[in-house]
């Protein structure tokens, strides 16, 4: 069992490399596994959908991605309407929820150290 992390009443600890929660804490911290589940957070979606809202994301790297949310449990599929949609689990969309948290601060961070970039940071770039 791992070691418990003070301050939290958790029996996992991610600071612990054998603890299992420090696998979760890789995968979820990954750049396109936080923007899948930041995306799901609307609803579930196709994977046409998901590819054409997170830009920069290759098919191959889309499908990895969604294999390991899956393999968490972050996620699932099912099949609708002749097509197959993911959507977040309920442990899911509490990540994704923090994720939000991280992605305002990182915006508040951000206009701190740069000036504002609007033109490189465009919804037409995705």
């Amino acid at each position: 069992m791992c070691n418990q992390t003070q301050g939290t009443s958790s029996h996992y600890n991610v600071f612990s490399g054998a603890c299992p929660s420090r696998k979760l804490l890789n995968d979820v911290t990954r750049r396109w596994s936080f923007l899948v589940l930041a995306t799901l957070l609307d609803a579930p979606a196709r994977f046409s959908t998901l590819r054409e809202h997170v830009g920069g994301i290759s098919d191959r790297m889309l499908s990895s991605t969604l294999t390991l949310l899956l393999d968490d449990g972050l996620i699932v599929k099912s099949a609708s309407h002749e097509s197959i949609e993911y959507q977040l689990t309920v442990p899911g969309k509490t990540i994704a929820q923090q994720s939000l948290q991280l992605f305002n601060a990182l915006y508040h961070s951000l206009d701190q150290l740069f000036p504002p970039q609007t033109d490189t940071c465009s919804d037409s770039e995705q």
